[in-house]
């Protein structure tokens, strides 16, 4: 029973067939971003780990997204060790510089409810006054009410409250 598993009709593991086709179609780097990748947390350890991601591969060079900015120069020091894992690891890899780049994380598109609405604070009488009469001159209304709320909220700017 045991002989018939290992002859011609047993299953093999697919990932070795994948990387020869990748590489066999020029996309070896392709291959060795998925190899990095499951075997991230073996190489860098799961402190890196948990900050780090292989991204890409550019000539000889990996590029590693950081997730947090305190980490990004201090993993400098550790590109030599990184590189010796790397081979430790995975055996010879056409690798031999790493690139370290801060994740780009997008702002959410709605402010969380414990934040609370920001509203613009009121002009002062006299920035009011100011404004009214530094712009009586303009003869088109449609022009001078522009200027006006341009002018405001240039008042407004950088005072602002909950």
């Amino acid at each position: 029973m045991r002989r018939a598993q290992q002859g011609k009709g047993a299953l093999q593991p697919i990932a070795p067939l994948v990387a020869q086709t990748l590489q066999q179609a020029g996309l070896g780097r392709v291959a060795l971003l998925g190899r990095l990748a499951q075997c991230w947390q073996e190489i860098v350890g799961p402190h890196l780990a948990a900050v780090t991601h292989p991204e890409n591969i550019r000539g000889r060079v990996l590029f590693v997204t950081v997730t947090e900015a305190i980490w990004l120069q201090q993993l400098m020091f550790y590109q030599s060790q990184l590189l010796q894992n790397m081979r430790r690891v995975l055996g010879d890899v056409p690798v031999n510089k790493l690139h370290f780049v801060l994740a780009v994380t997008a702002r959410p598109a709605v402010l969380p409810q414990s934040v609370p609405a920001m509203e613009p604070l009121s002009l002062t009488a006299a920035e009011e006054r100011q404004v009214v009469e530094e712009t009586n001159g303009i003869a088109d209304p449609e022009l001078r009410e522009l200027v006006r709320r341009t002018w405001r909220k240039g008042w407004q700017v950088g005072r602002w409250s909950t």
